[in-house]
Parts: structure tokens; sequence; C-alpha cells
């Protein structure tokens, strides 16, 4: 999509769609293929530590029918002195070799099982989707945006629901400003912008949430309609407990905060039907990433990601791109 071409997104989505056994199952799915890669990745470690151990009794063997033919000969000292330094040198080496190898697997495995743990503790209870949400969630039409190199000022867009966009470009090209028109914290200058339903914008730093409160404060004011045991349940589902939904944001952890700020969004009385993602991924831990990414696959509305994580782009089931090029927006389907 560039220049002044109105182009449709097309929808794509393999969603989580369904009711309750619905997402139990597809969580299954995901939590029997994260043992599988498990199990794969200890196998692979026990196959390289048996390996390792043949190749130690191999080269001590060597070494010993060295010593025991050199014992039984007339050789110098100086020269059974140097062949023993051979022989303690190729030890050292191959130790510092198995031991680098050994750890290059070990942290495969724990990899392996951070995603099992991850996956095991993040649950996204499925709001009662409206039946009122509209099949075109945003329009933009010859919308000149604020900020942005020329070309890609000018755009086009109509954003349809249930779809997952990856918004592809270098910095400063304007992704951030094109995320906040539709999110109707930047007007244009010309032209037309319209979001049909409830949108949330998060940035990397998470500016939605306000630090002096706490996480249940924030959410108990965004939802009326349910009690605190029903919030804090819901909050546990999504791996903060007792005592994080009592600290203030200021407080929590980078993963923590991404936790409470998909809260905010998930549970509110009017969830939000389209999520503007602006580097989300950004200064989190692994373990942090994995959990956002089961959120995401979790997620029912529609969204748009900057991300310049390929592997977190992947993972949440990103449908289309809108890429930014020298002649503007160009829209291409995954």
């Amino acid at each position: 999509m560039h220049g002044t071409h109105r182009g449709t997104l097309i929808p794509g989505l393999t969603s989580y769609g369904g009711n309750f056994s619905f997402y139990a199952q597809a969580k299954d799915q995901q939590q029997q293929s994260a043992l599988q890669r498990l199990e794969s990745a200890k196998v692979e470690r026990k196959r390289e530590e048996h390996a390792q151990r043949e190749q130690r009794e191999r080269l001590e063997r060597r070494q010993a029918r060295g010593k025991q033919q050199a014992s039984g000969s007339n050789q110098a000292k100086i020269l059974l002195d140097r062949q023993k330094e051979r022989s303690q040198t190729s030890s050292g080496k191959l130790r510092l070799q198995q031991n680098t190898a050994h750890q290059a697997l070990s942290a495969k495995v724990h990899l392996a099982a951070s995603q099992v743990e991850d996956q095991q503790s993040i649950f996204v209870y499925p709001p009662v989707r409206s039946q009122n949400v509209p099949l075109q969630i945003a329009e933009l039409i010859d919308a000149r945006l604020p900020r942005g190199a020329e070309p890609l000022q000018l755009v086009n867009l109509t954003l349809s629901r249930g779809q997952r966009v990856a918004l592809v470009g270098p910095n400063g090209c304007g992704k951030s400003t094109l995320l906040k028109v539709l999110a109707g914290q930047l007007p244009i200058i010309s032209g037309q912008a319209h979001t049909f339903v409830t949108a949330a914008y998060l940035d990397q730093h998470l500016t939605l949430l306000e630090p002096g409160l706490s996480v249940l404060e924030q959410l108990r004011a965004l939802n009326q309609e349910l009690n605190d045991s029903e919030l804090r349940t819901r909050l546990a589902q999504i791996g903060l407990d007792a005592n994080q939904v009592n600290q203030t944001c200021a407080q929590l952890s980078g993963g923590e905060r991404v936790k409470a700020a998909m809260a905010c969004v998930l549970y509110a009385q009017q969830p939000a039907q389209l999520l503007l993602l602006d580097e989300p991924a950004n200064h989190l831990d692994l373990p942090s990433i994995r959990a956002l990414e089961s959120m995401l696959q979790q997620y029912r509305g529609t969204l748009i990601v900057t991300s310049h994580d390929e592997a977190f782009v992947d993972a949440i089931g990103i449908t289309h791109r809108l890429e930014a090029s020298t002649s503007g927006w160009l829209n291409i389907s995954v």
C-alpha cells in the first residue's frame, strides 16, 4: 500500500476463538509442544554427555599406553617430561571443549524448561465478545501524519477485525506516529482518521500504568463490574501473585509491569478491541518475552505491533506486514 492507493488488509488470522474448552485445548497443544522441545533438548544433552565420556576414555587409554611404553624404554627424562606435558595439554583442551559444549546444551535445556513453565503459568481469561464489534476496525483515508519521512506521511489503510499486523521500518520513519494516530493520541494534518473500537496503546515504557498505584487499584478503576476476588483471580492467571498485585507499578519488574499493562487492556470493563504495541519486548528478559507472547497468542482482538525481534513477531501469529519503503507504506501478506 503506497501513494494514494487505499489498501484493505485481508483477514487471515488463525486465532484463539470459541469458549473456555477451546482455549484449554489450544493451551494444552502449546504445552505439549514445549514439553517435546524440552525432552528433545534433554536427549541431545544426554547423547552428547555419552559421546564426551567415550572421548575421554579413549584419550585416557592412549595416554596410559604411551606412559607404559615410555616407562619401558630408555628415553631421557626431558623427553618423558615433554610427553607428560603434551598429555596434560591435550586433556586440558578436551575438558575445555567439552565444558563449552555441555554449557551450551544445558542452556538449551534451561530455555526449553522456562518455556514450559511460562506456558503453564499464563492463562488469559476469554472475555465475552461484544456482538457489535464491527468488521472494519480502523480506517485512514488520505491521512497525512504530523511526523515522519515525506513519502510515508500519507497513509491509506483499512484495518479489519482479527488482523495481526507487523509495522516494519527504520527508526524515525513514523511507526510510533502512525500507532498514536490510530490510538487517537495524535491528530492528523489532513484527510480522515477513524478508529471504530476501543483502542489501547502500549509503548515500551508502559506509560499506560500509573507508577504510584498498585495493579489492583488500576484494574479496579477500569472495571466496576468484577469484585476484588475475581480481579485477583484473573491477575493470578497471568502470573501476578497476591503480593505483586498490591505493589505500586513503580516497584514491579519489567516483566511484571507488562503483565499489569496487559491486564488493564484485557480486563477493563470495555476491553480494547484494537491493541497497538510499540516495541513491547524491549528491555524484557527471555521469560518475560515468553509470557508476553503467551498473552498475545490468547488475545482475541486486532493488533498492530512494531518490533525488531523477528522471533517475537513470528511467535504472536502475524498475518500481515506494513513496511516502510521509499515510495510509501507497502502492505505484504504473510
